[in-house]
């Protein structure tokens, strides 16, 4: 092991000889900004069609076009006895038997939490009819 200097004082020190410490002999940390949510959005729980579908269906979805979340939430109701497939597209939404599902498989009562900005790219499936989901979205 390497020797790092001798004596009681230590430092720590970047490539460019930069201390590392905040002068109190910890390590300086840097935080990010205050990203908070200041508004939360939930919408009415609504029956997941059993062919893969965005989020923002007005028939099988929230019915809303959203840009602008920090995390999007999908919950399925406690109540369903099939599951939901959720994935970013049609083709990666599937519902079926093993070995044929594509996507994250949230059984009753899950969650899922997405740091993504927008419901078009999200498409759930769900495994038989009266699944239901709930959404809500921060930002």
């Amino acid at each position: 092991m390497a020797n790092i200097g001798s004596g009681t004082a230590r430092n720590l020190i970047d490539s460019d000889g930069d201390a590392l410490d905040d002068g109190a002999g910890r390590l300086k940390v840097t935080t990010e900004q205050d990203d908070s949510f200041t508004t939360w959005v939930t919408y009415d729980d609504f029956e997941a069609a059993t062919t893969a579908t965005a989020i923002s269906d007005g028939s099988n979805g929230t019915g809303a076009t959203i840009t602008d979340a920090k995390e999007i939430l999908i919950q399925t109701d406690d109540a369903n006895t099939g599951y939901i497939m959720v994935g970013s597209g049609s083709g990666t939404a599937l519902a079926g038997t093993v070995g044929s599902r594509k996507g994250i498989k949230l059984n009753g009562g899950e969650t899922l939490i997405l740091a993504l900005s927008t419901f078009a790219n999200i498409f759930i499936d769900a495994s038989t009819s009266s699944q239901f989901v709930n959404v809500a979205y921060f930002k």
